[in-house]
């Protein structure tokens, strides 16, 4: 038995190790076309709405797969599903450093999305596998760190790095580090013993965890959740050197703080959460109300952005709009697994497909808003109208019929 707990423990640290290196990897390929907007543009003649395109095409490629991937690990388990996502996504990023055709360049970001539309339904699968329920959001919130700290450390290396070398570069050299962690993956990673015997859901099942109120709720939560990473990952860069004229060397320490924040709030909300969950076993109370309380900060904090004139202020909003959301994101993942252990992939795809729709909308529609208004003010109360109506949604809508008794 003692045995079998300590596998179970060294298992859950590769898969939090993994998934956070994972992370950083795919989230500085967000850095690096985020501040290389200007000589993308350049080198491929193309406007804002046509740059927003390519990145909302790299999100139609993962809300393509999102659902059913999580289906099939279900089915057939982390370890080859994710596997077969690590390689697609690793291959295709080191190739986007070689296309000089605009086309091209839609079709693999396109392929890009594939890869990574695996990934966090994936991640919460092998948590469900291997780390026991009062501690999942806890465990979720460190290995989804990966995401901030990539921002956190992108902005300031990575501009460098554009600047020196320039973009294709920087994407051949995550394609690589792609690659290593997929080797990683296949020596380290094994299933649990009782994968093979788990009982697969049937359509019905699905149907069911399609149709769930508290689910889809909070999938429309996760929805504006999206909203605001992905405004921050595309735009942060493009709004400082609009509205302000700063250059990419201090907006890429600008954009630091509202990651920093992230990073603490994520680490103290998933500790907070799991310590209510286990007092409880109440996904209202440790999982719900976490969430609106902490959108609902987010969406306020937007408004502000409509008028401010200067940057520092600008800084300071934004710090706390992208902190407050961030740190509402191990909580989300966690209601996947709290309501549905044995779907936990499927529950995953859905609130990811809404999620990477997100992904596909907005970074089009702020560069079509700034291109229409030539400012970021509409764009901003937008973001605000989005995030404060799935926290609305959840707090008058997320009701599980009663507290889960604890997966051990």
């Amino acid at each position: 038995m003692l045995k079998t707990h300590s596998k179970a423990t060294d298992t859950a640290k590769i898969v939090i190790g993994l998934a956070f290196a994972l992370g950083l990897v795919n989230y500085l390929d967000r850095v690096v076309i985020s501040f290389a907007v200007g000589p993308i543009q350049k080198d491929f003649g193309i406007d804002n709405a046509s740059f927003g395109l390519a990145m909302s095409l790299f999100a139609l490629g993962a809300l393509a797969v999102n659902g059913i991937s999580g289906v099939l690990l279900d089915r057939y388990g982390a370890r080859r599903i994710w596997s077969l996502g690590l390689i697609v996504w690793s291959l295709t990023m080191f190739m986007l450093g070689w296309i000089h055709y605009w086309w091209l360049f839609l079709a693999f970001r396109v392929l890009l999305g594939f890869g990574e539309g695996v990934n966090f339904p994936a991640m919460n699968r092998a948590i469900a596998d291997w780390v026991p329920q009062e501690k999942a959001t806890q465990a979720t919130s460190l290995a989804l760190l990966g995401v901030p700290c990539a921002l956190l450390i992108g902005g300031p290396v990575l501009s460098w790095l554009i600047g020196e070398f320039g973009w294709r570069e920087s994407f051949m050299a995550l394609g690589i580090a792609g690659v290593g962690i997929f080797v990683v993956w296949l020596l380290l990673y094994r299933e649990p013993e009782q994968t093979e015997k788990r009982k697969v859901p049937t359509l019905a099942e699905y149907v069911a965890v399609l149709r769930n109120p508290t689910l889809l709720t909070t999938a429309w939560s996760f929805f504006g959740f999206g909203a605001i990473l992905f405004f921050g990952i595309t735009w942060i860069p493009g709004y400082f050197e609009h509205e302000f004229d700063l250059n990419l060397m201090t907006i890429g320490w600008f954009t630091t703080m509202p990651w920093a924040f992230s990073i603490v709030g994520m680490l103290l909300i998933g500790t907070l959460s799991d310590r209510l969950f286990r007092a409880s076993g109440d996904i209202r109370r440790a999982r719900i109300h976490l969430i609106w309380i902490l959108q609902l900060l987010a969406a306020a904090s937007f408004i502000p952005l409509a008028s401010v004139t200067s940057s520092d202020w600008a800084v300071f909003w934004l710090t706390l709009g992208i902190g407050f959301s961030m740190s509402a994101n191990g909580p989300y993942y966690s209601i996947c697994t709290d309501l549905f252990p044995e779907s936990a992939g499927a529950a995953t795809g859905i609130i990811v497909t809404f999620f990477s729709a997100s992904g596909v909308l907005i970074p089009f529609l702020v560069g079509w808003l700034t291109d229409s208004t030539a400012s970021f003010d509409t764009a901003f109360l937008m973001l605000s109208g989005i995030v404060g109506s799935g926290a609305l949604g959840l707090l008058l809508f997320a009701r599980p019929q009663r507290p889960t008794q604890l997966r051990r």
